[in-house]
């Protein structure tokens, strides 16, 4: 007998993010059924199907005031999804169930599943005790962290990571080296663009530079802003857009104030998709500002391909995992966390067309070796090797999983 195998993704967040979307999607093109567990959102039914992929929205909230907050959130998304699962396997079995991080220790919610026969996936997006070292430095937390790192990891039947770095840092602390497979950040195109077409009236005469995403003091969007008072004068025809939500979203805001760069510096805040494509898409360059550290140094960020994808050239802070990956033909390089040589870097692209059209070229067809179409095979492979491997369900038929 022959039967769709069934996949959960477990993601604490309140989106439907689009690098999960296209991992869903892709399980879902594979031949499983799919569902997805995330953290519930005004706009979005409690159940939902999206492109075939069932999501459903468990009634948690990430609280963000202090330490104590976050560990709560953490807690109570932990036992709802862990409970979810458990009454889902039991009504019908998991094949797999793909945990993505963070928080590391979120993989245990499929350990009921997992004991019951499903197999664990767990999706590496961020190195937990690098990150910690780069917001509280070295200590006893960060020592935690990695031996939780390493315990997940072990529990975990497969686990992907996002460079190839950030796999051997992982390898160096004791994971297996064969148990991990690199799927590089990115989204599919079709999930980026979906039905948008651009508005009207949006593009002008300035030189704009884009930085979107996540703000926070590692990611740098002072840097820009520090950046952009510099080049007043050299680059008067300069426009920064920011869009994003995060932590230092008020201390940005006030810097663009305390530096009077609100006629050169638009802080557009956290934007729909179609906004945020309307923005790429009127842009002249897009900016990845983050500062040296730990982390940063061992990931890629996921703009980077929004940048290629619109055919922006891509102005970038010269860290290890991007630089291993990308040369100077393909980024602007400048010294990561330093507004003048980013500030330099801009005034070059501003003054030389020539050569963003060579870095909007090259990162095209970076994209194109290294984009969604080839990282999706890598991503399936490790499922797929579950229809040829014993019945994961005790009991259970075996089943196919067909290419997409």
């Amino acid at each position: 007998m022959t039967r769709s195998p069934r996949a959960c993704i477990v993601r604490q967040t309140d989106l439907y993010e689009l690098p999960v979307q296209r991992e869903a999607e892709a399980l879902a093109a594979a031949g499983f059924d799919v569902e997805v567990l995330c953290m519930a959102k005004s706009d979005r039914p409690r159940r939902t199907t999206i492109n075939g992929v069932e999501v459903t929205s468990l009634p948690a909230a990430l609280r963000r005031e202090g330490a104590l907050g976050y560990a709560c959130s953490y807690g109570w998304f932990l036992l709802l999804a862990a409970w979810t699962l458990t009454l889902r396997h039991l009504r019908r079995p998991y094949t797999v169930v793909q945990v993505n991080t963070m928080p590391d220790f979120l993989v245990f919610a499929a350990a009921i599943p997992k004991l019951l026969g499903s197999r664990v996936f767990l999706y590496m997006h961020e190195p937990t005790p690098e990150l910690a070292e780069t917001l509280r430095g070295p200590g006893r937390m960060v020592r935690v962290l990695e031996r939780i790192e390493q315990r997940a990891l072990a529990f975990a039947d497969h686990a992907f990571a996002v460079t190839e770095p950030l796999k051997a840092r992982y390898v160096e602390r004791g994971a297996r080296a064969d148990r991990i497979t690199v799927v590089l950040n990115g989204v599919d195109a079709s999930n980026r663009f979906g039905a948008w077409k651009p508005s009207p009236a949006e593009r002008d005469d300035r030189f704009t530079v884009i930085c979107h995403g996540t703000i926070e003091d590692r990611y740098g969007q002072d840097t820009l802003v520090e950046a952009a008072a510099l080049l007043r004068e050299r680059v008067p025809e300069l426009r920064v857009v920011l869009a994003g939500r995060g932590s230092q979203a008020d201390a940005v805001c006030e810097l663009i104030r305390a530096r009077g760069l609100e006629d050169v510096v638009r802080f557009e805040g956290w934007v729909t998709e179609e906004r945020l494509n309307d923005l790429l898409h009127s842009a002249d360059v897009g900016a990845v500002t983050q500062k040296p550290s730990p982390y940063s140094h061992l990931v890629h960020t996921n703009k980077m391909v929004d940048y290629w994808l619109f055919g922006l050239p891509v102005v970038a802070g010269r860290l290890r995992a991007t630089a291993e990956c990308y040369g100077d033909d393909v980024l602007e390089y400048y010294t990561a966390g330093d507004a003048a040589d980013l500030a330099r870097a801009i005034e070059r692209l501003s003054r030389a067309p020539q050569r963003r059209a060579e870095l909007a070229r090259n990162g095209r067809l970076a994209q194109e070796r290294n984009g969604w179409t080839v990282q999706r095979d890598a991503y399936l492979a490790p499922f797929r090797a579950l229809a040829t491997a014993r019945p994961a369900i005790p009991g259970g038929a075996r089943y196919e999983a067909s290419r997409p």
